[in-house]
């Protein structure tokens, strides 16, 4: 997705226009255009860049699951692997985009997020409720846009930060901007290292963990349209413990290259071609066993603007996907392609009323023909309060270590959902809103192991059931130098074969971000409490509370220094059985900007 295209829309529909409300900004990842986020019929966020730069949290995982919904399960310490549940859902039921170009593996079907580093990151925008009629598969819980760091047409810009704290960790990130009206080039790179801590309770051996990012993007506007040029990759080491305590390390890298052009046919028509190459690929370094994917696709979006009240986008997309595992104990390869076509119909009916249909049809080698659909209806009662409706059903295709992994079974059919959700948006004054939203998502064909000979003989099946009933609750407030969010969910993740309580789910979870900003100073504290959560052998992970607090001073108008504490009460506490999480630890650092 280009983004600098979606200037062109924001004057098309009642409310897109460019948003003063510092609680309402500008969402692109619902529509594939600029909303406000007051606007749009879904639940959705937007984290900002001030948000990200300020927070404790060194990886993009541990700054999302301070945002209400999302929780998260982790095998230890930096670098090791991370898992987020969306709204109850399964953690390869989330689709991760970076820069509006999906990043999930098709080994495995989740996103590597404990490898991005928020350095090069300028907001995320965080959709919740199945988009797979927009976005396709995995996206049955969300989708989690992570918009890269872009540069502006102020001539040249330079900045860059060093940090450093506990556990023997260094982080530092530098960047330069260039550009004019006809062209933008940026270039960021960032690097952390850290000896990290010990990941199993039953080792004191620390396991450490680097990452090396770079983002480069290129952008020229002619009267023959846009064309840009866009590669973040990540690439680094991270050590950790296997079944036996022994001490094992691996190689990653993980990266999206993108080449988009972006025209007005003709008036009221916008074309976009784009074509985007995506790596995941993961080295053991004792043992011969490697896992490469590799994604290529090709997209053409068409943007229609039928009058000042409705928007048509029809667009079509094709991939093919390469998997080698080599190694290990069931080494296969994959090679498979798909098409997709899809639509979306925008309208605002009148001033009050607000209507938005998505279809999607898929044709994959393996998993068959699968249609999905969206609708969502939004009602402005007043400049102050807004209903919103939808339905919407999700699909996600079978990875390929599902169909011939260990246990791989390739007549696996797609995952399967619908949900419904009802929300109200109410402004009690400007700088001050509430949201609440009811939702159900109902799960079928859940993909489960099946143990036939123990202690390991068995297979994957669609076998499973889960249906998730939640309510989730948010407050925001800006006003002068403060700022508050609050939010909390409750929720009810089951699996309907037993009525167990989904893993690693909690039926609770409260957040809070609180800061002031003075004339040369800042302060600032984010919250979270999750309740109990069950977990693999019956073991039930206890509730607990985390605090993070930081605080800068500018020394000039270009200089700043900051401090950071992560963890500040010292909770010990578990994201999966048997695994350490981080000890109070705190960073110091010096910016230039």
């Amino acid at each position: 997705m280009n983004y600098a295209k979606c200037i062109a829309f924001t004057w098309l529909l009642p409310g897109i226009a460019t948003a003063t409300d510092p609680l309402s900004p500008e969402i692109i990842t619902v529509t594939g255009y600029p909303v406000e986020l007051d606007r749009v019929i879904a639940s959705a966020e937007v984290i900002t860049t001030d948000e990200i730069q300020r927070s404790a949290a060194t990886d993009l995982a541990d700054i999302l699951r301070f945002h209400a919904g999302i929780e998260l399960g982790r095998n230890g310490g930096p670098g090791q692997a991370a898992a987020l549940f969306l709204r109850g859902t399964e953690s390869d039921h989330t689709l991760v985009l970076i820069d509006g170009v999906p990043i999930n593996s098709a080994s495995v079907g989740s996103a590597a997020v404990q490898h991005i580093d928020p350095q090069i990151v300028e907001r995320i925008e965080i959709v919740k409720g199945p988009q797979s009629a927009r976005w396709g598969s995995s996206a049955i819980g969300g989708v989690i846009n992570i918009i890269t760091h872009k540069a502006n047409p102020d001539g040249v810009t330079f900045g860059g930060a060093m940090e450093g704290g506990g556990d023997a960790t260094y982080r530092g990130n530098a960047y330069l901007n260039a550009g004019n009206n006809d062209w933008l080039l940026g270039i960021s790179a960032s690097h952390e290292q850290t000896d990290g801590f010990p990941s199993l309770q039953a080792s004191q051996m620390d396991r450490g963990y680097d990452n090396t990012s770079i983002n480069l993007g290129l952008t020229y506007s002619s009267q023959y349209g846009e064309i840009s040029a866009r590669h973040w990759q990540t690439q680094g080491n991270n050590e950790y413990l296997d079944f036996f305590l022994d001490p094992l390390d691996q190689d990653f890298l993980n990266s999206n290259s993108s080449l988009a052009w972006d025209m007005e046919l003709v008036d009221g028509w916008r074309s976009q071609l784009s074509a985007a190459y995506v790596q995941d690929h993961i080295k053991q370094n004792q043992s011969s066993q490697e896992v490469e994917t590799d994604r290529r696709t090709l997209s053409w979006v068409n943007d229609f603007t039928l009058d000042s009240k409705k928007i048509l986008v029809l667009g079509v997309d094709y991939a093919w996907e390469d998997v080698d595992a080599t190694g290990g104990f069931s080494p296969y390869s994959s090679d498979i392609n798909y098409w997709e076509i899809f639509a979306q119909y925008d309208t605002w009916l009148t001033d009050k009323h607000h209507l938005k249909l998505g279809v999607r049809q898929l044709d994959h080698d393996d998993a068959g023909n699968h249609f999905t659909w969206s609708i969502g209806y939004g009602f402005q009662f007043s400049e102050t309060t807004r209903l919103n409706a939808s339905a919407a059903t999700g699909f996600k295709v079978p990875t390929t270590n599902e169909r011939f992994g260990f246990g791989g079974n390739p007549d696996l059919k797609p995952e399967e959902s619908t949900s419904y959700e009802i929300a109200v948006k109410h402004k009690l004054s400007p700088g001050q809103k509430i949201t609440a939203a009811i939702y159900r998502t109902d799960i079928d064909d859940l993909i489960e192991w099946t143990l036939v000979n123990p202690p390991w003989g068995g297979f994957n099946q669609n076998i499973a059931e889960a249906r998730i009933e939640g309510l989730e609750l948010t407050y925001d407030l800006s006003t002068g130098p403060w700022t508050l969010k609050l939010g909390g969910i409750w929720q009810d993740p089951i699996d309907t074969s037993n009525g167990d309580q989904l893993l690693r789910r909690a039926h609770y979870s409260l957040n809070g971000f609180v800061q002031y900003q003075g004339n040369n100073w800042h302060i600032g504290t984010s919250m979270l409490h999750s309740g109990e959560r069950k977990d693999f052998g019956d073991v039930t992970l206890d509730s607990y509370t985390l605090i993070n607090l930081d605080l800068s001073y500018s020394l000039t108008q270009d200089w700043r220094i900051y401090g950071k504490i992560e963890n500040l009460l010292d909770e010990d506490y578990e994201l999966a059985s048997g695994y350490r999480t981080q000890d109070r630890i705190g960073y110091i650092g010096i910016q230039y900007r």
